[in-house]
C-alpha cells in the first residue's frame, strides 16, 4: 500500500564521517542536536556510502545505482545515462526540486549532475579579508589550477576566470546557515503555495578546510595554541593540493594532523548547532509535519588513516561508514543495526512521494534483511603521474554482517570488523570466499544473483585497471 504524498528535505553534510560521532571516543566533537537526533528518529548505525568522494556517491543516492552503474567518477566526470534520478522523477510528478550548496560539484560544470532540479541556490559567505586565505587554499586545488593553466587565467580581459576563482574563495568561507535558511525559505513558500517540494541541500562547512569559527577560516586569536594554528593550518592544507597525498613517501607531522582534526572536530560542533537552528524553526512552524527529513553524509575523512588525508583512494570504514537520520510523522524512532547502504535512499525518497511501497525500503525489516549488505566501489583518480602503484587501482568492497571484502588489483582481502575495527589486519581470501559469504547471508535470491554477477563482472574488468595494466588503459580526461 502506497502512503500520502510527504514533502522532502535530504541534508547532507558533506565530509561527515560516522566515526567522529562515537559515542565511546573520548575526543568526540560535541554533538547534542545529533546525539537526540538519534532518540527522535529512525538511526542507522551502520550506513556505508558508495564511493569515497562527492560525485559518485551523490549520484547512487539520485539513481538508486552502483558507481559503476551510473558512471559518475574520477575516470568519467559525467552522469550521461537515460535513467532519470530522483529530482527528475518528483519535478515529472509535481514536485517543486530544489539543490541548495556552495560544493562546485554542483555548478553545472560537470554534465548530468544537476538533472530534474528545477532551482538551484548557490548561498556565499560575503568577501573579506579571510576571503583571501580561501583565495590561496582555492589555488590548492587541481581542478581550480587545470582551469587557470587552460584559460589562462592571468589575461586582463579574463574576467569570468577571476570571478570563477573568487567565487570558489569565497564556497570555502563558512556559510551553511544561509543555506539552512534558504531552505526553511524554500519550504515555507511551497507550503504556501500547496504544492509538494524536493529539496536537496548539500552542507559544505564540515569539508575541508574544515572551517572552526562561524564566519571565518581561523580560530578566534585567544590562545597560543589557536594562534599556532592559525598559523599553520595554510600551509598543511596546502600541503594536501593536488592529490599529492597520494605519492609515494609522502607524509604530514603528527602535529599538522591533529590540527586538521581539531579544526574538523570544531566544524562538526558549528554544524551541530547550525542542523538544530534549522530543525527548531522548521518544527516551531510546523515545516515537518508532512515533511520526510533525511539527514546524512556522502562520504567520510582521513586524517593520516591508512596513510590517506581528505577523501580519495579508498573502501575503508574512516570514508564510507556514514551516519544517517531519518525522521517522518509516520516513523517511529528506533536504533537500527542492519547494514544499509545510501543508494538505498532513492527508494526512501520514491516511496515518500507515493512511488514505492514503504516496505520496499530499508524503512522495512524485512526488506532490510533481504538485502542484509552493502556494496561499495572506488574509481581511482587518474591524473597524478606520481600516484604510488597501491592507489592506481579501482577497488570493490561488500559489507555483510561483521565481514568486510575488498577486491583490489592483487586478489581479495578480507576484514573482521569485530576483532579488527580499524582494518589493519586483511586476511587473504578469494572470490569464492566473498561469493560463499554473499549466498550465506540470507539475501533473497534476486539479490544474490545480482550481487554475485556484480562481483565476477568486476574480478573479470575493473580489477585489470589497477597496478598490472594500467599504463595500457586509455582514461578520458577529467572535465
Amino acid at each position: 500500500m502506497r502512503e500520502r504524498r510527504l514533502n522532502i528535505v535530504v541534508l547532507v553534510v558533506d565530509s561527515l564521517r560516522a566515526q567522529s560521532l562515537d559515542q565511546a571516543d573520548a575526543q568526540r566533537p560535541r554533538t547534542p542536536f545529533l546525539d537526540n537526533l538519534s532518540g527522535a528518529s529512525v538511526a542507522f548505525q551502520r550506513a556505508y556510502a558508495t564511493e569515497c568522494w562527492t560525485l559518485p556517491a551523490h549520484l547512487s543516492m539520485f539513481t538508486g545505482l552502483l558507481p559503476s552503474e551510473h558512471g559518475a567518477h574520477f575516470q568519467t566526470m559525467t552522469y550521461a545515462r537515460r535513467t532519470p534520478p530522483i529530482a527528475e522523477i518528483l519535478a515529472a510528478s509535481g514536485y517543486h526540486t530544489e539543490l541548495v550548496t556552495r560544493n562546485f560539484v554542483f555548478d553545472g560544470t560537470i554534465l548530468g549532475v544537476t538533472r530534474g532540479f528545477q532551482a538551484e541556490s548557490r548561498p556565499l559567505a560575503p568577501l573579506s579579508r579571510a576571503s583571501l586565505i580561501g583565495l590561496f587554499l582555492a589555488f590548492a586545488k587541481p581542478r581550480v589550477r587545470r582551469h587557470i593553466r587552460t584559460t589562462g587565467f592571468f589575461h586582463p580581459r579574463h574576467s569570468d576566470q577571476r570571478a570563477f576563482v573568487r567565487s570558489f574563495a569565497r564556497s570555502l568561507m563558512p556559510a551553511d546557515d544561509l543555506a539552512l535558511g534558504h531552505v526553511l525559505e524554500v519550504m515555507a513558500r511551497c507550503r504556501r503555495a500547496q504544492r509538494p517540494y524536493f529539496v536537496f541541500c548539500n552542507l559544505y562547512d564540515v569539508h575541508a578546510p574544515y572551517p572552526p569559527a562561524a564566519r571565518s577560516l581561523l580560530e578566534p586569536w585567544d590562545s597560543v595554541r589557536h594562534a599556532a594554528e592559525n598559523l599553520a593550518f595554510p600551509a598543511h592544507f596546502a600541503k594536501l593540493g593536488q592529490h599529492a597525498y597520494l605519492r609515494s613517501g609522502f607524509s604530514l607531522s603528527p602535529w599538522g594532523r591533529e590540527v586538521l582534526r581539531n579544526r574538523y572536530h570544531r566544524a562538526i560542533a558549528l554544524m551541530d548547532d547550525k542542523l538544530a537552528a534549522f530543525h527548531a524553526a522548521a518544527r516551531a512552524d510546523s515545516l515537518l509535519d508532512d515533511t520526510l527529513l533525511i539527514v546524512t553524509s556522502d562520504h567520510g575523512e582521513a586524517f593520516g588513516e591508512h596513510g590517506l588525508y581528505l577523501h580519495d583512494a579508498s573502501v575503508y570504514d574512516t570514508h564510507l561508514h556514514v551516519p544517517l537520520w531519518i525522521q517522518s510523522p509516520s516513523l517511529t524512532p528506533a536504533a537500527v543495526e542492519d547494514v544499509v547502504s545510501t543508494k538505498e535512499l532513492f527508494g526512501v525518497m520514491l516511496a515518500a512521494a507515493g512511488q514505492l511501497p514503504t516496505t520496499g525500503t530499508i524503512l522495512n525489516a524485512a526488506h532490510r534483511a533481504a538485502h542484509p549488505y552493502a556494496v561499495a566501489e572506488h574509481f581511482f583518480y587518474p591524473h597524478r603521474a606520481d600516484m604510488a602503484a597501491r592507489y592506481r587501482q579501482n577497488l570493490l568492497a561488500v559489507i555483510i554482517g561483521d565481514q568486510k571484502f575488498v577486491v583490489t588489483c592483487d586478489g581479495v582481502d578480507r576484514y573482521d570488523r569485530i576483532r579488527d575495527r580499524d582494518e589493519l589486519r586483511p586476511a587473504a581470501a578469494t572470490i569464492e570466499d566473498m561469493i560463499r559469504a554473499v549466498r550465506g547471508s540470507g539475501a533473497v535470491a534476486r539479490a544474490i544473483d545480482a550481487t554475485v554477477t556484480h562481483v565476477r563482472e568486476w574480478a573479470n574488468s575493473h580489477r585489470t585497471l589497477g597496478v598490472r595494466r594500467v599504463d595500457q588503459v586509455a582514461l578520458p580526461a577529467v572535465a
